[in-house]
């Protein structure tokens, strides 16, 4: 019997997961785990109810609920065990005792509730990462009673009962707040915290709850405070023009604990201010060194010092934005560090030889490829601030970086050959913004080519690359040439030996199937997006509206490449008419295909338009629609 259904799941998830996982007895014991962890968390956080009294609520708002309601009516008791065996260092089997103990009660409804409104307030709190965010959510919907102290170790004794000392865990939650004053009760080199040393020359014994509720709340200044107002008011200064928190980074690890208690304790002590609560946590894996763990038996065991020593600093900050964005574990690869070293070395070289090199075209209008590299640094530039502003530093490495490199690769041998210069200006702009765009995670690399670039001050000081707003016709014109080029390449990899002639063919004209495709799609695109149900609404219109059978595959596949495009270039990818010529931009090219095929000669025919299209036998002008040219060998 149905009791939950998870969206994309379905009311049957162990069923689901089984086939997904292709798990075929109770012998698979890891996948079985993996299955019953996802359909665990995501039937807590996104089940609904599909009987019962709470028949439509969400598992997370019914489960504590039915929970409560048995153990009130003698149905159920509370036990706790560990989730998992656990063994002492001395190998002793570990069990759960009854003890006395102070708890915090995170479990407090109103005070969840705050919680948990702030974590998934996206104008308020930023987890980064969709995986993370839905830890938070799943950690403030179980943690409830927490253990806050225990009798041995380090720590602050529990104010009101001082047999006890508060647990690191509770006792570290809102320490962000103690940084912005650590420098005026602290100072640096005072580990032992004389007053002497201090900056501020204020005496432990007089930080009171009153000299710290005025720091930290808006309560009024202690009349009775030996600490100079003076002080006091620039401590209360610091704290605010610090908080809130505007991001924290820690491990995955700390989501389940420390980190949703640091959400919980601020929501406590400001209470009444949210204003002050944690504004972004980014999260991170575990450090692997060329995919496996470090370990000084596997001699893959690095430190920051050696790691900078062998293979420089910026080196070593590429291959650490190259590790990894998610909350898998980052795996830092020693290639990738050595690659870094050349790949950096090859551009600095590149860019000052070239950019003195006096045969580069200084005016006269851009031609079709100084327009694509332009356009594309414009595009590049955007969606690189994009990934660093939501600190996914491998896709900004990607984008600011590699892709920039393939760009301006693309740009170089277009030019060359054509026997035709590259333009000054072109390259200019796109060494200036990649020097920019490359600085935060490679910035003496980028200081040295800011000197090279004549360019005054330092290259970390140096606003964001300013860009014109990417042209998508052009950006879709670039990668047809790109696509183009890479089909011909297969095609020529086929061609029968002994052919006499190459033709290129294009069309401007869908088969009908497909323009009413198009009109369909267009009917479904709300501007930005296609509704979610999208794949089961085509392949409900190509059965009512498709008669020929052996079409709907291929209509199936076709509106997924068209929906896929969207994604690229917004609207104009359903548009029934390219809006570009690609004869024009073929012609304009054709020294480019020439070489990089290594041909001696191609004819371009427009299928539509010219006269030799007649003469193309039906069966090769099948393999041509409109973005897809076609060459011909024969």
């Amino acid at each position: 019997v149905p009791i939950i259904s998870i969206e994309g799941y379905g009311e049957a998830s162990a069923v689901f997961m089984c086939e997904k996982l292709k798990i075929k007895s109770f012998n698979d014991k890891a996948k079985l785990q993996q299955a019953k962890d996802e359909t665990y968390l995501k039937g807590f956080n996104f089940g609904i109810m599909e009987v019962g009294e709470y028949k439509g609520k969400k598992v997370s708002e019914a489960k504590p609920i039915i929970k409560q309601e048995m153990i009130d009516r003698n149905e159920a008791h509370l036990y706790f065990e560990p989730e998992s065996k656990v063994m002492s260092r001395t190998g002793d089997e570990c069990v759960v005792a009854a003890t006395d103990q102070w708890y915090l009660a995170y479990g407090e409804e109103s005070w969840t509730k705050a919680v948990q409104e702030h974590v998934l307030d996206g104008a308020k709190f930023n987890a980064y990462d969709d995986v993370a965010l839905s830890k938070y959510e799943y950690t403030t919907g179980w943690l409830k009673e927490w253990a806050c102290t225990r009798q041995f170790g380090l720590g602050t004794f529990l104010p009101w009962d001082t047999q006890w000392v508060i647990e690191s865990l509770s006792d570290s939650t809102i320490y962000m707040a103690y940084y912005t004053i650590s420098h005026l009760l602290q100072g640096e080199d005072n580990l032992n915290g004389e007053t002497s040393k201090a900056p501020g020359k204020i005496d432990p014994k007089d930080l009171t709850k009153e000299v710290f509720d005025f720091i930290y709340q808006k309560a009024p200044l202690p009349a009775d405070s030996p600490i100079p107002k003076e002080t006091l008011a620039k401590m209360r200064a610091e704290f605010r023009y610090w908080y809130p928190m505007d991001l924290r980074v820690s491990a995955k690890d700390l989501i389940p604990n420390h980190l949703t208690m640091a959400l919980f304790n601020h929501a406590a002590v400001w209470e009444d201010d949210p204003g002050m609560w944690p504004r972004g946590y980014y999260t991170n894996g575990h450090v692997l060194v060329d995919a496996e763990k470090m370990s000084k038996s596997k001699g893959n065991f690095l430190i920051m010092d050696d790691t900078i020593e062998q293979f420089t600093a910026d080196a070593t900050r590429f291959a650490c934005a190259d590790a990894g964005d998610s909350l898998d574990d980052a795996n830092f690869s020693r290639e990738t560090a050595d690659m870094a070293i050349v790949s950096l070395s090859n551009e600095e070289a590149w860019i000052g030889e070239t950019l003195a090199t006096p045969e580069l075209r200084k005016s006269g209008d851009l031609n079709f490829m100084d327009k694509v590299l332009l356009n594309e640094t414009n595009r590049l530039i955007e969606v690189t601030k994009d990934a660093f502003s939501r600190m996914q530093f491998r896709e900004g490495l990607q984008r600011g970086w590699f892709e920039m490199m393939l760009a301006r690769n693309d740009y170089r041998s277009w030019c060359q050959d054509g026997a035709v210069p590259m333009h000054h200006d072109v390259i200019r702009k796109w060494a200036e913004s990649l020097v920019v765009m490359i600085c935060p995670i490679c910035p003496h690399w980028s200081e040295k080519l800011w000197k090279v670039l004549g360019k005054e001050g330092f290259a970390v000081k140096a606003s964001w690359p300013t860009s014109d707003h990417e042209d998508k016709v052009l950006t879709r014109q670039a990668a047809f040439l790109r696509s183009s080029l890479k089909n011909f390449r297969a095609q020529a990899g086929k061609a029968k030996k002994g052919w006499k002639q190459a033709e290129i063919l294009v069309t401007d004209s869908y088969p009908q199937f497909k323009v009413d495709i198009l009109l369909w799609m267009q009917g479904q695109y709300d501007g930005s997006d296609f509704p979610k149900s999208f794949m089961g609404d085509l392949k409900k219109w190509t059965g009512e509206n498709i008669s020929d059978k052996k079409l709907i595959k291929f209509a199936m596949q076709f509106a997924a490449f068209v929906k896929k495009e969207c994604g690229d270039v917004g609207a104009v990818a359903m548009d029934v008419n390219l809006p570009f010529d690609q004869k024009a931009i073929l012609d304009v090219s054709k020294q480019y295909i020439l070489a990089q095929l290594n041909l001696p000669s191609v004819t371009l025919i427009n299928l539509d338009k010219d006269e030799a299209g007649k003469d193309v036998p039906d069966r090769i002008k099948e393999n041509v629609t409109p973005g897809k040219p076609y060459m011909w060998f024969h």
